[in-house]
């Protein structure tokens, strides 16, 4: 059984962040997967290893009153808005697909295969999922012993607020000291195609896609009592806390 949960009424960062650390937790130690599909309000969101004043511009997402969140996986800053689908998956056997790069090959493929089978012909490269010469989602990954989360954004819709606006990384003269991110050209996929694409009919097709690789049957359910109040307070004491958001 691969339980999926899917809740695409957008969250707020620090507790979709928080339920993602939560549920790789509670799956390594279980043994078992899970997958969830899930969208946040408007935050930036950098890797673990990063250094937060040299990916965002601080003083416009202060203006925008869009916070600024460290994620438990390592890569580089993306922004999340109500347009862009998470994906996350957590096992507590995470050697089963390999390394991290076998990993970012094996579930990208999975995952734009699906796509492609609604006309969307998306093609991984490395931990970037690309529309012809656009990028449409990145992923990255968190290991603890053998669990594994593996989670993506996939950009259906765009957003009013530029991403160009908040992320320095876009901007000339872009230097960091520490895990830089590595901006390609982005999109979503209502632009590219310029035809309207319903975030409910991707959620769908992207999660039979990986449910079908994960070899069992899905069963749709939500996440618990027990987990839901385990990510609040760590929202609260982490997600939510200077000290770790800023500590670079």
């Amino acid at each position: 059984m691969i339980r999926i949960i899917r809740n695409l009424i957008p969250s707020p960062p620090a507790f979709g962040l928080a339920l993602d650390e939560t549920l790789l937790e509670i799956e390594r130690q279980r043994g078992t997967t899970t997958m969830r599909l899930w969208v946040n309000n408007r935050a930036v969101v950098i890797g673990r290893s990063q250094s937060l004043a040299a990916e965002v511009d601080m003083e416009e997402a202060d203006r925008r009153g869009i916070p600024v969140l460290r994620r438990i996986s390592g890569g580089g800053t993306v922004y999340h808005h109500p347009g862009n689908l998470n994906v996350s998956i957590y096992t507590g056997a995470g050697q089963q697909w390999g390394g991290a790069a076998t990993t970012f090959a094996r579930l990208g493929e999975v995952i734009a295969a699906a796509l492609r089978r609604i006309g969307i012909a998306a093609v991984p490269v490395g931990n970037v999922l690309r529309l012809g010469a656009m990028k449409i989602g990145g992923a990255a990954q968190a290991r603890r012993g053998t669990g594994l989360l593996y989670h993506t954004t996939i950009l259906v819709h765009p957003d009013a607020v530029p991403m160009e606006q908040l992320l320095r990384a876009l901007h000339p003269g872009y230097c960091t000291s520490r895990v830089p991110s590595h901006p390609v050209p982005t999109a979503s996929i209502a632009e590219i195609t310029g035809a309207p694409q319903r975030l409910e009919t991707i959620a769908d097709v992207v999660a039979a896609g990986l449910a079908t690789f994960l070899g069992a049957p899905p069963v749709v359910t939500t996440a618990t009592a027990e987990e839901m109040q385990a990510a609040r307070e760590l929202a609260q004491m982490k997600y939510g806390d200077e000290r770790w958001n800023q500590r670079y």
